[in-house]
């Protein structure tokens, strides 16, 4: 062992005069372990949620989605029959993409999106039989028939509607109740310039629970038919949801779609869709990683506050050393061992507190608050170790740099005014 490590260890781990330095040391430490475990624990926690996120997306929704700014096309089984040659296209399906006011005997109107589809190419494309209790999806459901003999001659029944979870919970409607779907207003003959509502009575046929409170709590399903004579656009839709083979390869197939496509027609991947809430994740793993970066520095000013302490207090034996024939080198060396190791010790504290703690949170499956906002029941955690090796890095870098001054200022110590009043 060199003499400088040997050095560095002992005053380390010697008895000191000022127990205050010890103090320091011990604090500097913490501040180490508990920079890293925190930003360790909450980035796990960030990837976790962000995974699940994605998982429940594409479990529930298409991984490109083609429209026209908000317009209706006619010509979407020809556009289908182009989008399904492009390599990595598994199945797309024509969608009525539309708002609408919603409303039960007795409760006030609630907004809702109608989403009209064509039921067999929509399982193919979002699972959506996955969602309801009904797995053979049937709009011509026996309930229809059930409410219509219940009503009689008194109200029409236009069809059959499936209901987000909890646009039914709002509604207070479960399977078989009538409720009234607003779908535009029109001009109101008898009264110039004045409009009505077009209304229309449907009969929930099912409840559709995707887990996501972002769809249940807005959806409403109607037959592709039905909802292009809702909003007069018979023949004609504003979306196609594309599946492909994998995720990962939207991007890939979006710009290949894009190709094909008539003018007018823009592709969007699912990443696009919602690129906001992705984005807005990004920027809390980095604010995230500021802040617990600054916990690490502000150990490394204890780790400096303790090396400069150390330098008065072994001002003898830096003279001694010194007119032993230590090199300014050798002195620094042996200061920046005392930091480098009180920051080795810190991290590798904080990398096992980290990784215990997010082996806790996955292995006691933490409930979630708020779980129906943010979708998920569990806290979840996903370690990235790329990332872990990375603050371990940027930890002993800064801890590296605390200790650069106390050691230069050690290492230009004159050895004959070090052992003047010795």
């Amino acid at each position: 062992m060199k003499y400088e490590w040997f050095i560095g260890l002992r005053y380390l781990m010697s008895r000191r005069k000022q127990t205050f330095i010890s103090i320091i040391s011990i604090i500097s430490v913490g501040c180490v372990a508990l920079g890293i475990a925190t930003v360790i624990v909450a980035i796990a926690v960030m990837n976790g949620f962000e995974d699940m996120i994605k998982e429940k997306f594409l479990a529930n929704e298409a991984h490109i989605t083609v429209s026209a700014s908000g317009t209706f096309f006619s010509d979407y089984e020809d556009i289908i029959a182009q989008i399904k040659e492009v390599p990595n296209v598994e199945a797309a399906s024509p969608v009525v993409f539309a708002h609408a006011g919603i409303q039960s005997e007795g409760s006030e109107i609630n907004p809702a999106i109608v989403k009209g589809i064509d039921p067999k190419r929509e399982d193919m494309v979002t699972g959506f039989s996955k969602f309801v209790s009904e797995k053979s999806i049937n709009f011509d459901s026996p309930l229809i028939k059930e409410v219509r003999e219940k009503l009689k001659e008194e109200e029409t029944i236009a069809g059959g509607i499936i209901l987000g979870k909890y646009v039914a919970r709002r509604l207070g409607v479960t399977k078989g109740d009538k409720v009234i779907l607003i779908s535009r207003l029109v001009p109101d003959r008898a009264r110039p310039g004045a409009l009505i509502p077009m209304l229309r009575n449907f009969v929930v046929i099912d409840i559709y629970d995707s887990g996501m409170y972002v769809y249940d709590n807005a959806y409403a399903f109607l037959p592709l038919d039905i909802a292009q004579r809702l909003y007069r656009e018979e023949g004609k839709v504003n979306r196609i949801e594309v599946l492909t083979k994998d995720a990962d390869l939207a991007d890939d197939v979006r710009n290949q779609i894009l190709k094909k496509l008539r003018f007018g027609l823009f592709p969007k991947t699912w990443m696009e869709m919602h690129l906001d809430l992705f984005n807005a994740i990004k920027m809390e793993k980095r604010v995230t990683f500021i802040i617990e970066a600054l916990i690490i520095v502000v150990a490394a000013f204890g780790i400096a506050s303790t090396l400069i302490m150390m330098v008065m207090e072994k001002t003898k034996d830096i003279g001694i050393l010194k007119a032993m024939g230590a090199t300014k080198g050798s002195i620094r060396y042996i200061f920046i061992i005392e930091g480098g190791v009180i920051g080795i010790f810190g991290s590798l504290l904080g990398t096992l507190l980290g990784l215990g703690l997010c082996w806790a949170i996955k292995s006691w499956n933490i409930p979630m608050p708020y779980a129906e906002v943010y979708q998920i029941s569990t806290l979840p955690a996903k370690i990235n170790w790329g990332f872990v090796a990375m603050v371990n890095v940027v930890s002993l870098s800064i801890c590296w740099i605390a200790t650069l001054y106390p050691a230069w200022h050690a290492s230009n110590f004159n050895p004959v005014e070090a052992l003047r009043y010795e």
